[in-house]
C-alpha cells in the first residue's frame, strides 16, 4: 500500500513540476511579447475571433462579444505598462518557483503522513492477526 502512496506522490510531483515550468515559461514569454508591443497585436487578433459553431449552443453571442471586448481592453491597458514588465518578471518567475517549492514540501509532508499512518494501521492489523 505504501508503494501506491509513493507512486502517487511521484506522479503528482512530476505534474506539479511540469505545471510550474510551463507557467514560468508562459510568464517569460508574455513579458517578452508585451515588451515588444505584442499586447496590441494580441488584442487586435482577439477582437476578430468569431464564436466557433460547436460553442454556439452553450455560449451566448452577446457574452462572447463582451468577453472579447474585456480581453481587448485589458491587453490595451497592459500595453501602457510594457516598460515596467521587465521588472515584474524579475520577481514573478522566482515567485512561481517559490510556490512550487512550498507545494512540493506540502505534498511530501502529506505523503510522509499517509505512509506513517499506513504503517501504524497495517502494523497494528498484522499484530492482531498474529495474536489470534
Amino acid at each position: 500500500m505504501k508503494i501506491v502512496v509513493w507512486s502517487v506522490f511521484v506522479l503528482l510531483a512530476l505534474l506539479w513540476t511540469g505545471g510550474a515550468a510551463v507557467v514560468a515559461a508562459l510568464v517569460e514569454w508574455a513579458a517578452a511579447a508585451m515588451a515588444n508591443g505584442g499586447a496590441t497585436a494580441i488584442g487586435t487578433a482577439t477582437a476578430s475571433v468569431t464564436l466557433p459553431a460547436w460553442l454556439a449552443p452553450w455560449i451566448d453571442v452577446a457574452a462572447w462579444e463582451s468577453l472579447q471586448q474585456a480581453v481587448s481592453g485589458m491587453l490595451a491597458s497592459m500595453t501602457a505598462a510594457a516598460p515596467t514588465l521587465g521588472g515584474v518578471v524579475s520577481w514573478l518567475v522566482p515567485l512561481v518557483w517559490i510556490v512550487w517549492g512550498m507545494g512540493m514540501v506540502g505534498l511530501l509532508l502529506l505523503t510522509l503522513l499517509l505512509s506513517w499512518s499506513l504503517g501504524k494501521l497495517l502494523g497494528g492489523a498484522r499484530t492482531v492477526a498474529h495474536a489470534a
